[in-house]
């Protein structure tokens, strides 16, 4: 007669270890890729891809991007709206 297996149950340090982790943090403005994104956002700014919404809700024709956000540091967040034809 063949023998029952029976599930081991997991302790709660091997739960820990298998547990999913958490979404990294935001990257600090120190790192090459928050530079990166900060001079992408500056150039749409200076090239007028990125404006705010018009009293109609509209973007103008040039702009790419919407600017969602305003900081009080000059900068700005920015969401894509859509590609450019040339």
């Amino acid at each position: 007669m063949a023998k029952k297996r029976t599930k081991k149950r997991k302790t709660a340090a091997a739960r820990r270890k298998t547990a999913q982790p958490s979404a990294p943090p935001a990257p600090p403005a120190s790192t090459p890729e928050a530079a990166a994104q900060d001079r992408f956002v500056r150039d749409l700014l200076v090239r007028g891809d990125a404006q705010e919404l018009d009293q109609q809700g509209k973007l103008p024709t040039p702009a790419t991007h919407r600017i969602t956000k305003r900081k009080p540091d000059g900068t700005a967040e920015v969401q894509r709206v859509r590609f450019k034809t040339f």
